[in-house]
């Protein structure tokens, strides 16, 4: 099988060396086997004194200028050149949402219409946009829509976990393998096994773990920590970087050949202020999922301005503006236009540091009104995660939270977390 790697308009090398921007595998390759550069639609190739040689067909090359689609061997390897001049042209998506991404602008019927068209296939998958434009959730909708739907998701924020650590959450470790392994632990490549594996963040990984991901991803086997043997690993890899890509590259945060590997297929999400006319779609879904279903969508004023904001953190900053408004809404609100939005283009994108409750409405109040909102969302938040803890049953709840059944059930009450007596109740 041929493998297909984007090319760009700056030399490239490719060789079994690990310093080499595409690393193969194939033993008959040498460690720095040819050189590849981008010219207009063709593509330059000069072989590096290989010893089995780069070939055409059967012609041998040692240096020469080939149109793009050609498909050269190199060892007992076919790669298939191409560039980026002549985007794929793809249909449109009728549908307005996929997964959980929602959307009726053009641009994201197109991202749909991608994603569908990837879901089903193994080929590995980066996705690109802004902080908030939704690249987790368009890697659970890649993973749901595939033939590994019924196997694992399995997420590893690289930029969450602490570098002296992320070894071992990546690849697992033997017990006793470093102070503080008291017991085998398998890392996420493992445990996504017959599924998918979502890296976010990966510009976040420390670079001389970069190589070693690199050869899981071609091998499909990892080695834990403090072990020799390998373990295969059946896994389909979705990846996404916290800024560019390729500004990750320049930067020396992401090894070339790793990005390469990667980026078969590259999928962008627009950010919100390139696809404003979803903004009615994505107010009333949104409101849906945070309480506001009884709030009637009608445009006026209040879209005015959410028009006008620049929305530096996208969808994630919508969200967190329509909590506020939500929380500090009028008891008997039943209008969009009732809601007090607060928009400030000087905060816009101001987020709040993972861990907190804070969120980037609450940062626009005054102190008083921010900590009462505060307080209200870390409730809210932390009963949810206990009810669940607990199977929902508000005994075993009470016991594990230090608050007597009767407080308990009336703060849950008081946020709709289970149902009140008039409509019936569902505790345990």
């Amino acid at each position: 099988m041929g493998l297909v790697y984007p090319l760009r308009d700056e030399p490239i090398t490719m060789g079994k060396s690990e310093t080499a921007d595409i690393v193969l595998t194939d033993g008959a390759v040498s460690k720095e086997h040819l050189e590849l550069t981008l010219v207009g639609s063709a593509v330059r190739l000069r072989d590096l004194q290989s010893t089995n040689g780069t070939y055409v067909g059967t012609t041998q090359l040692i240096e020469s200028v080939v149109p793009a689609g050609s498909v050269i061997t190199v060892g007992r390897t076919r790669i298939h050149l191409r560039t980026d001049e002549a985007p794929m042209m793809i249909t449109p998506s009728e549908e307005n949402r996929f997964g959980d991404l929602w959307g009726e602008s053009l641009a994201m019927r197109q991202v749909f219409a991608i994603l569908s068209r990837v879901s089903d296939t193994e080929i590995s998958v980066l996705l690109d946009g802004e902080t908030g434009t939704g690249k987790e959730l368009a890697a659970r909708a890649i993973h749901e829509h595939s033939g590994r739907s019924s196997g694992p998701l399995v997420v590893l924020d690289c930029g969450a976990v602490a570098p002296e650590l992320v070894e071992s959450q990546m690849f697992g470790h033997k017990r006793g393998a470093f102070t503080g392994a008291m017991q085998d632990r398998a890392g996420v490549f493992e445990s996504a096994h017959g599924g998918t594996l979502f890296l976010d963040e990966l510009d976040s990984l420390p670079l001389d773990l970069q190589p070693k991901l690199l050869r899981v991803v071609e091998n499909r086997e990892v080695t834990r920590l403090g072990e020799v043997n390998t373990r295969p690993v059946d896994v389909r890899l979705v990846a996404a970087c916290g800024r560019s890509p390729e500004e990750a590259v320049k930067r020396g945060a992401l090894r070339r050949d790793l990005y390469f590997r990667l980026a078969v297929v590259r999928i962008t999400l627009p950010a919100l202020r390139d696809r404003l006319d979803d903004l009615p779609l994505l107010v009333q879904v949104l409101l849906e999922r945070i309480g506001g279903d009884g709030i009637k969508v009608v445009e006026g004023e209040g879209f005015d301005h959410l028009r006008q904001h620049p929305w530096m953190g996208n969808i994630r900053e919508l969200r967190n503006v329509l909590e506020r408004a939500l929380l500090l809404a009028p008891p008997n609100a039943q209008r969009f236009d009732e809601l007090n939005l607060r928009l400030s283009p000087l905060l816009a994108g101001t987020e709040p540091r993972k861990g907190t409750v804070l969120t980037q409405g609450m940062l626009q109040l005054p102190y008083k009104e921010a900590k009462d909102a505060a307080v209200i969302a870390f409730e809210r938040e932390y009963l949810r995660a206990a009810l669940a803890r607990n199977g929902a049953n508000l005994s075993k709840t009470s016991r594990d939270v230090g608050l007597t059944r009767h407080h308990l059930r009336k703060l849950l009450r008081r946020h709709r977390l289970i149902a009140s007596p008039k409509t019936g109740s569902q505790e345990g």
